[in-house]
C-alpha cells in the first residue's frame, strides 16, 4: 500500500518520451513514484480524485534569476546595454529583504506554471551583506527545489561599469573583485544541502581578458564542493580569437569541464553544441529573453539530436515576467516552427513533445538533478496538475488528449497548475500556494518594485 495514490487522471505523462496515460493512476510512496498505470487504481492510506484532469512531470527551469521577481513590467528601450543600464540602477538598491521579497515573487509564479525543481542563477551579492539566505528562505517557504547558483561579477557587460559610475550609481553594489568572490563563493557552497537544495557556481559574464585565471580559480573552488559552474554564454565580437569557435573559446577560457551548464548559446553553432555535449556540458535556451533581446533562435532539432543535455526554460523576470514553464514551452515550440517557416523548410519538424522534455529531462540533465524530470517508477514525485475543464481546454475532442502535448502547445493560454506536489506534498492547492498570502505579496512586490525604480531614468512602468 502506498502513501497517496492520484486516481482517474484524464491524461498522466510519466515522460514525455512515451504516450500519455488515459484514465489512469499515480501511486506515491515515502516521496517517490512506487507506480502508474491504467485502470482501477490501488490503494493508498490518502487518495486524490483527479477526474478531469492532466496530470505532467513538474518542470526542471535551468536558469533563472529568482531575486529580480521585483523587476517586472519594466519597459528598458535601446540594445541589451540600455536593458541592463536600467535594471542595473534599480538592483543596486536592493536590500536583504528586496532579494527576500523578488525570490518569493519569482519561486511562487514558477509553482503556478507547475515548476518543481529551480536553478536560481544570484549574482547580486553586495560586500558584508548576506543576499543567499533571502532566497534560500524563499523557496524553502514555498517548497520548491533549489539549486542556488552563487553569481558574482567580476566585471559588468561592456562599458556599463563607467556608464553607472557616472550616474552615481553604486557599482561596488554590482561588482565584487575576483578574491572576493572566489573566497565568498567558497563560503557559500560549503553550507549543507538537503533534498530540496543543492548549490554551484559561476560568474554572471565570462571574464576573458584574464586568459581563463578567474575562471580556472572558480572551477577548483567547485570541484572541492563537488558542485559545477554556470554561466551567460552566447560570444560578442572580440571576445573569439581568430579562427576560433565558441567551444574552443570556452574551453581556452576555463569553462569547459562535466557537469557545468551554460545559458542560452544564441549564436553557437550546432557543432558546438554537439562538443559540449561529448564534453557532457549543458546548454539552455530561454526563448521569451532570446525574443526580447533579438537573440537567434536556436534550432533546437539540431541541439537535441546531438546534446542530451538541452534544456528550455523561463528566465528572470527582467527579461521573462511571465515566469510559467509551461507558456515558456510553448513559445520555444511556436519560435521553431516560425524559424522554419522563415527557412522554408517544410521537411524538419521540432513536435512539441521533443520542447516539453527539454523543459523537464533536460532540465533536470543540465543541471545534474537526478530523479526528476520525470515520473519513472523510483523518481521524486514532483508533479503538477492541470484543470482540463478549464476553459483553455473548451472545444477539444477527446482524442486530443492522446496527444497532450500537441494540445497544451495549440490551447494552453496561461491558466494556474491546480495542484503540485514535490516529494509527494502538495506545495500547490487549488489553485493557490501553500503558506503564501497572494493578496500581500503582491501589494508588498509592487510597492517595493515602485520604490525600486522610481526615478529611475529612461524606462516606464508597464
Amino acid at each position: 500500500m502506498g502513501d497517496l495514490v492520484i486516481h482517474d487522471i484524464r491524461a498522466l505523462v510519466v515522460d514525455w518520451r512515451m504516450r500519455p496515460l488515459i484514465d489512469a493512476w499515480l501511486l506515491i510512496e515515502e516521496g517517490r513514484v512506487k507506480a502508474s498505470g491504467v485502470g482501477a487504481a490501488p490503494s493508498a492510506k490518502e487518495s486524490l480524485d483527479a477526474r478531469g484532469y492532466v496530470l505532467l512531470p513538474g518542470f526542471v527551469a535551468a536558469h533563472h534569476h529568482l531575486y529580480q521577481g521585483l523587476s517586472r513590467g519594466v519597459h528598458a528601450p535601446g540594445s541589451l546595454i540600455d536593458w541592463l543600464d536600467v535594471h542595473y540602477r534599480a538592483w543596486s538598491k536592493m536590500s536583504t529583504a528586496d532579494t527576500r521579497l523578488g525570490a518569493l515573487v519569482s519561486t511562487t509564479a514558477a509553482l503556478l506554471g507547475g515548476c518543481t525543481t529551480v536553478a536560481g542563477f544570484e549574482y547580486l551579492h553586495p560586500r558584508d551583506e548576506d543576499h543567499v539566505s533571502p532566497v534560500v528562505d524563499a523557496a524553502d517557504q514555498v517548497g520548491i527545489r533549489l539549486l542556488y547558483v552563487r553569481g558574482c561579477a567580476p566585471r559588468l557587460e561592456g562599458p556599463l561599469q563607467e556608464r553607472l559610475a557616472a550616474q552615481d550609481v553604486d557599482v561596488a553594489r554590482l561588482v565584487e573583485p575576483p578574491d572576493q568572490a572566489l573566497r565568498r563563493t567558497a563560503v557559500t557552497l560549503s553550507r549543507a544541502t538537503s533534498d530540496r537544495l543543492r548549490w554551484a557556481a559561476g560568474p554572471t559574464t565570462p571574464v576573458v581578458d584574464d586568459g581563463g585565471e578567474f575562471h580556472r580559480a572558480l572551477d577548483e573552488v567547485a570541484t572541492v564542493a563537488e558542485s559545477h559552474l554556470h554561466t551567460h554564454f552566447h560570444p560578442i565580437d572580440g571576445t573569439l580569437q581568430t579562427d576560433e569557435n565558441a567551444y574552443e573559446m570556452a574551453e581556452r577560457v576555463g569553462l569547459v569541464r562535466r557537469g557545468n551548464w551554460l545559458a542560452h548559446g544564441s549564436r553557437l553553432q550546432a557543432s558546438d553544441v554537439a562538443r559540449f555535449g561529448e564534453a557532457g556540458v549543458g546548454v539552455v535556451h530561454n526563448p521569451s529573453c532570446s525574443a526580447l533581446l533579438g537573440y537567434p533562435t536556436p534550432p533546437l532539432d539540431e541541439w537535441t539530436a546531438r546534446n542530451n543535455r538541452i534544456a528550455v526554460s523561463v528566465d528572470g523576470a527582467a527579461s521573462n515576467d511571465r515566469g510559467g514553464m509551461l507558456g515558456e514551452a510553448q513559445l520555444a515550440w511556436q519560435l521553431q516552427q516560425a524559424r522554419l517557416a522563415l527557412r522554408n523548410d517544410s521537411q524538419t519538424r521540432v513536435v512539441p513533445a521533443t520542447v516539453l522534455d527539454a523543459c523537464t529531462r533536460g532540465g533536470a540533465e543540465a543541471i545534474g538533478w537526478q530523479g526528476v524530470g520525470t515520473l519513472q517508477t523510483g523518481n521524486l514525485a514532483d508533479f503538477a496538475l492541470w484543470d482540463a475543464s478549464d476553459m483553455d481546454f473548451a472545444g477539444t475532442p477527446k482524442e486530443s488528449f492522446s496527444r497532450l502535448d500537441w494540445l497544451l502547445m495549440r490551447c494552453y493560454s496561461g491558466s494556474r497548475a491546480q495542484y503540485v506536489f514535490v516529494g509527494g506534498v502538495p506545495v500547490v492547492s487549488e489553485g493557490r500556494v501553500v503558506g503564501v498570502d497572494e493578496v500581500g505579496l503582491v501589494k508588498e512586490s509592487q510597492m517595493a518594485a515602485s520604490r525600486l525604480y522610481d526615478g529611475g531614468g529612461n524606462h516606464d512602468r508597464l
